[in-house]
């Protein structure tokens, strides 16, 4: 665990509760104020974090306001409510995350991480299953994410495995950029009208697509013009590549 992780997760239930609750973004703005106030009057000193006591004074004031139909109350009394559902279930140091349906490599989070993400998605789409694990739900129920406890040592080798990956995407990034600037157009973000071949670094390698930018008849080049089959064709030689569709235009994948 790093040390942020560890000074995060440091200290008793309340204080990292009450850590979740103010990193919380709410739709009612007001309600990190409200905290902010409670935590104020609570606390020895502005500049030190509340201490055991201190923290569980707060946790418990929260509470309380949240029951007594004040403004927020709803929204406050269901992020109290799902803070607590997320701190029962979080309870190892590393997780092992991998979207379903398969999406890319599988990454490594940390308990405070993944403290963060659940309390975000809520009770209702944070699941419990056998063993430790953990699925959050997309919002539209049509994927999810599965977090599988890890080791420490397991941990820190997909640390660097995921380090290596993202290295050499990077180097590929800068290797596709040269191999295909002599033979396209090739986009340029500063300009409103600087449609062409953009290249990116995704996560499970390196993107090649088109980008408009203010001129939407520009998707012509790419696909009737026979941008795309010529970015393909100068990349195959080199790199092994998979065309994939976003829905509306071909982009080309470069696998890592």
């Amino acid at each position: 665990m790093s040390e942020t992780s560890a000074a995060f997760l440091a200290g008793s239930s309340k204080q990292v509760a009450l850590r979740l609750l103010r990193r919380r973004a709410f739709s009612a703005g007001y309600l990190g104020q409200v905290i902010d106030l409670a935590v104020r009057e609570a606390a020895r000193s502005q500049f030190d974090e509340p201490d055991e006591r201190e923290a569980t004074r707060i946790y418990r004031w929260l509470t309380s306001y949240a029951v007594n139909r004040q403004p927020g109350c709803t929204e406050l009394a269901r992020a109290v409510l799902d803070v607590k559902h997320a701190q029962d279930l979080v309870q190892h140091a590393h997780y092992r995350a991998s979207a379903v349906p398969a999406s890319g490599l599988d990454t490594t989070v940390t308990a405070e991480q993944l403290l963060e993400l659940a309390t975000d998605a809520g009770r209702a789409r944070v699941l419990a299953a056998q063993g430790g694990v953990l699925v959050i739900l997309a919002q539209n129920e049509t994927a999810s994410t599965v977090y599988r406890p890890v080791s420490v040592a397991q941990a820190r080798a997909r640390r660097e495995a995921e380090r290596d990956a993202k290295e050499r995407a990077i180097r590929h990034h800068a290797g596709v950029v040269a191999l295909l600037r002599p033979h396209v157009r090739m986009a340029d973000w500063s300009k409103g009208d600087g449609c062409g071949v953009a290249v990116d670094v995704v996560r499970n390698g390196v993107s090649v697509e088109w980008w408009p930018a203010s001129l939407p008849e520009s998707w012509a080049m790419w696909e009737e013009g026979g941008i795309r089959q010529l970015c393909a064709e100068l990349m195959s030689a080199r790199y092994s590549v998979n065309a994939s569709d976003d829905g509306a235009h071909r982009s080309i994948l470069l696998l890592i």
